[in-house]
């Protein structure tokens, strides 16, 4: 049965499955999430785990549950386990990114067996619907349909809601990392040289899924004379919440693969540092080719993280500078050259700091490789040829607007460009 807006039916099961279709409009720019609010009488969550989303997928009795789809999302409802200062569970769909509910070519939800909803979508600038309600009333539950619009997106509708997001979603049980301690500098030994291993022998031993970028980036690798150089590789992550649609689509991930391969060639023990950073940073085991696999979510499921972390007690927010400052102490006594890549999406706006950890790491063998990644607003990143007052240029940007798009040829030429230019200046400067 095709229900319409405001119309509400009695459910007469305890268990449920709620399926949302969402298929895009061509030229839609953003992306669809399903999100859910656990509501007291009041119209507020409980707590934490009372709003369930991409980061929280079920309550912890899985009361609900929410899965993804094709085009789409599933919900699981046990009306038998919805705790009694439950009142309503509200649906919504959320869009992140420039387009708003208009860009979905039709929306529908269904509950099969009791019935099926279609909002209208034309037209509309919202960036949140919230799709239908499920609540007690009179000893039962009932399904109301709704498909009200709400401006601005995520995180105005959990404010609604009561979320609280100035404190990310378990402030107080998430740890705040404790600050990595700058290691003491042990010069590394000048290397033994040994027989040539291609790089694509290398990765075919430990990482075989890896062996089909070994081409692009030895060619890359040539292109640039890099072939022969030993260097330190480090990685940077941007962890601030607006980098979420970049976590789920694996794109982190598959930049890490692809600066891991560069390890390898660049360091014997292909091992890279790694540190992530938001409004905090924190320090992570280094990457082997031995621990590649899923690192990415290893780190996140390491401990609880609040509802707009991406990463455990890091906050939502970024702030670059003070974990630039620590990877320069990390490596200002380095005997190899470094090579740091830090991946963002934007938001720059501390350039003063930016700047001064910059011109202080030009005296030391580090140079910063910076990646826009599907973000805006790179502020002193984009103009760094400018920066000009330093010992060295030691630093190169570029962005990528859609990763997926760009082949691992391309991405391998940008990721290695002015890396020898810095290289040969360095070493004519005594730097290393």
């Amino acid at each position: 049965m095709l229900i319409q807006s405001g119309q509400n039916l009695v459910l007469n099961a305890s268990r449920l499955t709620l399926t949302l279709h969402y298929p895009p409009a061509p030229g839609f720019k953003g992306d669809t999430d399903t999100v859910l609010f656990l509501l007291d009488a009041a119209g507020k969550v409980g707590g934490d785990s009372d709003f369930i989303f991409y980061n929280q997928p079920s309550t912890p009795n899985r009361s609900v549950v929410l899965g993804t789809e094709a085009q789409g999302s599933s919900v699981s409802v046990d009306l038998s386990l919805i705790a009694p200062t439950v009142s309503k569970i509200a649906l919504a769909l959320v869009i992140d990114g420039a387009g708003s509910v208009a860009g979905l070519s039709s929306l529908r939800l269904t509950v099969p067996g009791v019935a099926s909803f279609e909002p209208e979508t034309r037209g509309r600038n919202e960036k949140a619907l919230i799709v239908a309600e499920i609540y007690r009333h009179g000893g039962n539950w009932k399904l109301r349909a709704l498909g009200q619009g709400f401006n601005g997106g995520l995180e105005p509708l959990a404010r609604n809601y009561g979320v609280d997001v100035a404190s990310p979603a378990a402030a107080s049980s998430a740890p705040t990392p404790t600050p990595t301690p700058t290691p003491t500098p042990t010069p590394t030994p000048t290397p033994t040289p040994t027989p040539t291993v291609s790089l694509e022998k290398k990765l075919a031993e430990k990482a075989p899924r890896l062996v089909s970028l070994a081409k692009n980036a030895t060619i890359s690798l040539s292109k640039h004379r890099l072939n022969d150089i030993q260097a330190r590789v480090a990685f940077v992550l941007d962890a601030s919440g607006s980098m979420t649609q970049q976590f789920k689509r694996g794109n982190v991930q598959a930049v890490l693969d692809r600066i891991a391969v560069l390890a390898v060639q660049f360091d014997d023990d292909g091992a890279m540092d790694v540190w992530g950073f938001a409004e905090r940073h924190a320090k992570y085991p280094d990457v082997t080719l031995d621990n590649l696999d899923g690192y990415i979510e290893v780190i996140r499921s390491s401990s609880k993280r609040g509802w707009l972390e991406l990463l455990p007690g890091l906050g939502g927010t970024n702030n670059e500078p003070p974990v630039m400052e620590e990877i320069v102490d990390t490596f200002r006594h380095s005997d190899l050259p470094v090579y740091v890549v830090f991946i963002t999406d934007g938001g720059i706006s501390k350039t003063r700091q930016i700047k001064e950890a910059i011109r202080r790491s030009a005296n030391y063998p580090i140079f910063w490789k910076f990646v826009g990644l599907g973000g805006s607003n790179y502020g002193i990143l984009e103009n760094l040829d400018n920066f000009s007052d330093r010992r060295v240029d030691n630093t190169n940007f570029f962005a990528i607007d859609d990763f997926a798009s760009m082949s691992s040829e391309r991405l391998y030429d940008l990721l290695l460009e002015e890396f020898r230019q810095w290289y040969d200046a360095a070493k004519a400067d005594r730097i290393f």
